[in-house]
């Protein structure tokens, strides 16, 4: 029933592809130090939407369907990307603000243009427009061979595909917010939900905003955006995945989400321009419940990966062996389990000394580096050992261990160079200084999200049980 009321998969899918391309567009080219105007930020943007429409029509069209329905799906996927832009447009529907004193306290007074719906109305038919010409092109450029057998509607593939959409829809946020807190921006905007007084949605924000103005609002804005993309993933797993287990997962993932804008919206109202006063309870708890979000989506992310449910049930049947393997499967499990809960500590206590400054949880956090990443290492290199019969399997663990492996040697060493040449003050000292530490925190994210798909393959790679033959939709579906 549930099935019926919603909007293609397929669809909805390219839909949030385009949005989340033309969102960290949006933020790019409006960064206040770059200073871009809008007749250089706008055809950035669209060329953006529209070469992220017509990868999602290449997708459809290799899936098999005809150029009539890739065209549809693509028309389909501009309205819903444009609808998404919409919250973000609303900064370009208001006139010129202006301040208002009410007591102690400064609003902003803003009115809609008299041609703000005729704006709303032209964005959405561009939206519709731009999906038209991707999908034709995407129908010439992908010419889809043999048709599914298995409705996109319900395909695993394309639910597979959004959850690794809303993983990365992630990104941009913990990357804005690590911006917030490098550069002291978190009371920039002292007010929530709204802002200055006015609706979030409609307050103007342009190139030209005050920098600790602008990250600190669009860090709120594309919390919006997470909040509607992984709502509409739960809807969807309900939708399309009979399984208790990963239902569960993906309401306890949801709920997270809605706790972090929550505490979000606790840290503004509690908290201080002072960072000596600030309530640091609050913004320790942000911190970590960030990124441990984001760890929950990419373990979400490969439970719905049909790869990983044919592989996890092919190797519990012994449809699928590991004897080419040159490392034991059970290695796999202990050092990707054992490396990310000790990165989940070390996340800890990098977010403790990098809102409260003290020393010895500094040290703690530098001696568990040398832990973590010979931990990480050993589970990259277990990774690289196991070889499933399944080539897809195979690929999906390798490229995983590869990406762990990577991360960690990449942060270590930008974990030292933070030290050795960052100063010790709460906020960044210069630009290059402030996008140096949110470059260590955003690939400590990146790090933690590779070791938790790890762990979640090192299930399927060392099976404490066995079961029955792998489903044979799934077998199909892959």
């Amino acid at each position: 029933m549930i099935q019926r009321l919603l909007p293609n998969t397929s669809t909805v899918t390219v839909g949030f592809i385009a949005a989340v391309t033309m969102w960290t567009a949006w933020l790019v080219t409006h960064l206040p130090w770059l200073g871009l105007p809008e007749s250089v930020a706008l055809p950035i943007v669209v060329s953006a939407w529209f070469a992220a429409l017509a990868v999602g029509g290449v997708l459809l069209a290799k899936d098999g369907a005809t150029r009539g329905e890739t065209s549809l799906r693509c028309v389909g996927a501009g309205l819903i990307s444009a609808l998404l832009g919409l919250l973000i447009l609303g900064s370009k529907l208001t006139e010129p603000p202006t301040q208002v004193a009410a007591g102690e306290a400064v609003t902003t007074a803003v009115s809609l243009k008299p041609a703000a719906g005729l704006m709303v109305a032209g964005f959405l038919a561009t939206g519709a427009l731009l999906g038209l010409v991707a999908g034709l092109a995407a129908g010439v450029l992908g010419r889809p061979a043999a048709r599914v057998n298995i409705p996109s509607a319900s395909n695993p593939v394309w639910l597979g595909r959004f959850a690794v959409v809303a993983c990365v829809s992630i990104v941009p946020l913990i990357v804005v917010g690590g911006l917030v807190t490098s550069t002291g921006s978190g009371m920039a905007v002292p007010d929530w939900p709204n802002t200055y007084g006015t609706n979030m949605f409609l307050y103007p924000l342009g190139p030209r905003a005050a920098p600790d103005v602008f990250l600190e609002h669009s860090h709120r804005l594309f919390g919006t955006l997470i909040g509607l993309t992984t709502l509409t993933l739960t809807i969807l797993v309900f939708a399309h995945d009979s399984r208790k287990f990963v239902r569960g997962w993906a309401v306890a993932a949801f709920f997270f989400v809605v706790l972090q804008g929550v505490l979000g919206g606790i840290r503004v109202r509690t908290g201080h321009v002072d960072f000596a006063q600030d309530d640091k309870f609050y913004r320790v708890i942000h911190g970590v419940l960030a990124q441990g979000v984001f760890c929950m989506y990419a373990a979400l992310a490969v439970f719905l990966s049909p790869i990983y449910q044919r592989a996890k049930q092919g190797i519990l049947s012994g449809v699928i062996n590991l004897a080419a393997s040159t490392s034991r499967p059970k290695l796999l499990r202990i050092f990707a389990n054992a490396a990310l809960h000790t990165t989940l500590l070390q996340l800890i206590m990098g977010a403790v000394y990098r809102h409260t400054r003290h020393v010895h949880v500094l040290w703690t956090h530098i001696a568990l580096s040398f832990v973590v990443v010979v931990l990480a290492i050993l589970a990259a290199s277990a990774a690289q050992g196991v070889r499933p019969s399944d080539e897809s399997a195979r690929r999906a663990v390798a490229r995983l261990g590869a990406l762990a492996g990577a991360s960690v040697v990449l942060q270590f060493v930008l974990g030292w160079v933070v030290f050795l040449v960052a100063s010790n003050t709460p906020q960044a000292a210069s630009i290059g200084e402030g996008l140096l530490r949110t470059a260590h925190q955003a690939n400590g994210a990146v790090l933690i999200a590779s070791l938790a798909g790890l762990a979640v393959w090192s299930r399927a790679i060392a099976p404490k049980r066995a079961t029955t033959a792998p489903s044979a939709a799934i077998v199909a579906a892959t």
